[in-house]
């Protein structure tokens, strides 16, 4: 596997049979105003995103919503979400957009989780520009190796991208909504997660290397955000 082919995903299990909430369906125009919203939050440049929607409802035991980095590629083993995207389309914008990927219909959330679940993927490309593209290959193999979901959302990045939709939640959402959002295992993780103290230390202490650390800048790009619908590719066997 090369570093960088898997991507940042966020877990979220079943809903729970009592929860009554219809599943999010996501539209250009409000995934526009989350990325606006969420943007803003982390910082970050809104003009630098690029999402694609998959025409599709979330397979089971699919990631709902995906971050690839700047560098990274579509591989066999990239999270499916992306491999639908497709690795020619995912290409375009190698080096010059924050790329992210979901579902258009995801039948295990409810509506206000669109926006936090957003923000979680953009502390992923908040961290890529704060500490580069080999720390996040690092993270990266880290997270490879990870076996399941208890070990996974416990690595530094997790903790902290959790923590950041959680922070944005809290700002963003009513007290109604912050509760359908608490109702589901996934993501009232987001509202108690804690960041890590020192991201970078803890992930590299895991690892067991030491990698350069710097910060990195996307190539120029024209066009602004980028927000398109698209039909799924064929998905070969792979990462949920």
């Amino acid at each position: 596997m090369k570093a960088g082919s898997v991507g940042s995903k966020l877990t979220v299990a079943a809903m729970p049979e009592k929860l009554e909430t219809r599943a999010v369906v996501v539209d250009p125009t409000r995934l526009r105003a989350a990325l606006v919203r969420a943007c803003a939050h982390a910082s970050l440049d809104v003009d630098a995103v690029v999402a694609w929607i998959v025409d599709a409802a979330q397979p089971p035991g699919a990631t709902p919503i995906a971050y690839l980095h700047p560098y990274g590629a579509v591989r066999e083993d990239t999270v499916r979400v992306f491999r639908a995207v497709g690795a020619a389309r995912a290409a375009v914008y190698e080096g010059t957009g924050h790329r992210l990927a979901l579902w258009r219909r995801l039948p295990n959330l409810p509506e206000a989780a669109l926006g936090p679940i957003v923000r979680h993927e953009l502390a992923h490309a908040a961290r890529w520009e704060r500490s580069g593209t080999r720390f996040y290959e690092a993270d990266e193999r880290l997270r490879s190796a990870v076996a399941g979901a208890d070990a996974y959302v416990q690595l530094p990045t997790e903790r902290e991208a959790n923590a950041a939709a959680g922070a944005f939640a809290r700002a963003e959402l009513s007290d109604a909504e912050l509760a359908q959002l608490a109702a589901v295992p996934a993501l009232a993780e987001l509202l108690e997660a804690e960041p890590a103290l020192d991201v970078v230390g803890d992930t590299l202490a895991l690892v067991g290397g030491v990698v350069d650390v710097a910060p990195a800048e996307l190539a120029p790009r024209t066009g602004g955000l980028v927000v398109e619908v698209v039909t799924p590719e064929p998905a070969s066997a792979g990462m949920p």
